[in-house]
């Protein structure tokens, strides 16, 4: 496989603004602070034993993940759905929404790795994989403009969750590198350094506004991903989260 050079502008559909919305709520509790943990152990098994990394999952075993010499390693080139990603539909929630989260507690994150569409291979250190799916038996549409928000069938999305680093070369750094692994230019480096300097000084504001910096690789067969830089501004000690996420178009029956 080759990495894509491919790149795109850093916005996403809104028909995936449901989905963005839960996986934005839980990113927020994240970038109130985030303590460092031990490493966790490097596995060896080539069998998908997530407890290997010290990663907790609640449901079945994800079909489109595999361990290679110590790596997590997810095929997104598969056709999205539960069994794939590891997702317990079985549990009477009345809840739309259903997801298949991997944590691990070690500061410096898992080795994980994403297989894209058209050969991309993505190597990131995470703490959270989470896989997202969303039933929407009628859709979701918008009453002034008539637009579909949301879908109707069932859908499916993707957070992926670094550690947090602290301070502004550092995430600087994070994100650049992050760029350059996927195949991304490295424009949004200079804004997300124009978003810090316009960081408010001053006594921390606990209600500040969420700072973003994003960019996206093209859709390729369905897929869209990209990465980001999140952090509140205002705040005597400054967190940053880089953070992967992926969509797909596929939106399949609800069974």
């Amino acid at each position: 496989m080759t990495r894509s050079t491919s790149t795109s502008t850093s916005t996403r559909t809104r028909t995936r603004g449901l989905v963005a919305a839960v996986l934005i709520a839980t990113t927020v509790g994240l970038l109130a602070g985030c303590a460092p943990g031990a490493e966790s152990p490097k596995g060896t098994s080539d069998q998908p034993d997530v407890s290997q990394f010290s990663v907790s999952h609640d449901g079945p075993t994800p079909t489109a993940m595999t361990l290679d010499d110590g790596v997590e390693v997810w095929d997104l080139t598969v056709s999205p759905s539960a069994e794939a990603f590891g997702i317990d539909t079985s549990d009477e929630s009345i809840s739309d929404i259903e997801v298949g989260a991997y944590s691990s507690s070690g500061g410096g994150g898992r080795p994980v790795r994403f297989l894209l569409p058209g050969g991309t291979i993505v190597d990131a250190r995470a703490n959270e994989v989470i896989f997202e799916l969303l039933d929407s038996p009628d859709g979701v549409i918008s009453q002034t403009t008539g637009e579909v928000l949301v879908p109707k069938g069932r859908t499916f999305g993707l957070r992926v969750d670094a550690p947090a680093v602290e301070g502004a070369d550092a995430a600087v750094a994070a994100h650049q590198e992050a760029l350059e692994a996927i195949g991304l230019p490295t424009d949004s480096v200079r804004e997300l350094q124009q978003k810090i300097a316009a960081e408010p000084t001053g006594s921390p504001d606990v209600d500040s506004q969420r700072i973003a910096v994003s960019a996206s690789l093209p859709p390729a067969q369905g897929l869209r991903f990209g990465v980001s830089t999140l952090f509140r501004p205002g705040r005597e000690v400054t967190m940053f989260l880089l953070e992967y996420s992926a969509s797909w178009d596929v939106v399949v029956p609800i069974p």
